[in-house]
C-alpha cells in the first residue's frame, strides 16, 4: 500500500468518531511519527508500505477507542517543539501557545514561575524563546518527571519543584518577576459535554474544578502572587471563557493594576493579566 492510500484509509476509519478535518490531521500525525513521512512524502511517495510491519492495527484500535494520538505516540507539538507526554500531563493546546506568545511580547528577562506546569511546555518554551529564568511547579510527581525530561531533551535550564499550591506558599523560592498559571478550570457541569477523548484519557487532576467553587485556584494563586511577586511584577492566567470578568475582579480586589482580559483566536475570553 502506498503512503497516500494508507493516509486515506486511516482518515476514513477515523471519521467514525472525528470530523473529517480532525481525522485527516490525526492520520497525518500518525504517518509522520510512525513512518517518518511528511505531507509531501505522503502525497508523492510511491514506495510500497508493509502495513503489517507497522503498529497500524494496534494504534488504530486505540484511536477508535478515543485515545488521543498524542498519548499513543508519546508526544505533542507546542510552540514549534515536540514535548514528551504521558497520562499525567495535559495535551498542549493552541490557546496556551497564545498565552506564551503574549508573555513574550512583554517580557524578555527576569524570573518566571509557572504554577501547574504539567509537561513543562510553558516555562520551557519561555526559557528557550527569551532570557527568562523559569521554574515549574506541580502537585503531580509523574508529570514533573516528564517535564524534567522535556527540559533535558530540549536544552532548557528550567527548574521544577513538587508543590501543592493550595496548601503551600512560594516563600522557599526566589522572588519572581512573573507568575503564570493555566490551572484546572473546567467545571464538572462542562464535563458532560466534552469530547470522549478528553474525558476518558486526560488527567482529571489537571482539568476539573467543582461547580460551586470554579475559581478556587485563581483565588489562591492571586493571593500568593500579591504577596510574593516583585514590585511591578505580573500575573498571567489562562482562564475558562465563562469567568473572564470574575477572574479580573479577583485581581482588582487584591490591588493589581493594568488588568486586561485577552481573547483567543476564536474570540473567547482566554487570558487575564495584571500588575501588582
Amino acid at each position: 500500500m502506498k503512503a497516500k492510500e494508507l493516509h486515506q484509509q486511516l482518515t476514513k476509519a477515523l471519521t467514525s468518531i472525528y470530523d473529517g478535518n480532525e481525522a485527516q490531521s490525526i492520520a497525518y500525525i500518525w504517518l509522520e511519527e510512525r513512518l517518518q513521512l511528511d505531507k509531501v512524502n505522503i502525497l508523492l511517495d510511491q514506495k510500497e508500505i508493509d502495513v503489517k510491519a507497522t503498529t497500524y492495527e494496534s494504534d488504530l484500535e486505540r484511536l477508535l477507542d478515543h485515545e488521543p494520538i498524542q498519548y499513543i505516540i508519546g508526544e505533542g507539538d507546542f510552540y514549534g517543539r515536540k514535548f514528551l507526554l504521558n497520562k499525567d500531563t495535559l495535551i498542549p493546546r493552541s490557546e496556551t501557545e497564545e498565552l506564551v506568545w503574549h508573555i513574550l511580547q512583554n517580557h524578555k528577562e527576569g524570573l518566571l514561575i509557572d504554577i501547574g506546569t504539567g509537561s513543562g511546555c510553558i516555562p520551557i518554551s519561555l526559557a528557550l524563546e527569551s532570557n527568562l529564568q523559569t521554574i515549574g511547579l506541580d502537585i503531580n510527581k509523574n508529570a514533573l518527571e516528564k517535564a524534567k525530561k522535556n527540559a533535558e531533551k530540549l536544552g532548557a535550564s528550567t527548574r521544577f519543584f513538587h508543590k501543592n499550591i493550595l496548601e503551600e506558599n512560594l516563600d522557599d523560592l526566589d522572588q519572581p518577576d512573573i507568575i503564570v498559571s493555566n490551572p484546572p478550570y473546567v467545571t464538572e457541569a462542562e464535563k458532560a459535554i466534552m469530547n470522549e477523548n478528553v474525558v476518558r484519557y486526560e488527567p482529571d487532576l489537571a482539568l476539573y474544578v467543582s461547580d460551586d467553587n470554579p475559581l478556587i485556584f485563581y483565588r489562591r494563586i492571586a493571593d500568593l502572587a500579591q504577596k510574593r511577586l516583585k514590585k511591578n511584577g505580573w500575573l498571567y492566567f489562562e482562564i475558562n471563557e465563562q469567568f473572564g470578568k470574575e477572574t479580573e475582579q479577583l485581581l482588582l480586589e487584591r490591588g493589581f493594576t493594568k488588568t486586561e482580559i485577552i481573547k483567543d483566536f476564536q474570540g473567547k475570553d482566554r487570558i487575564v493579566k495584571g500588575m501588582i
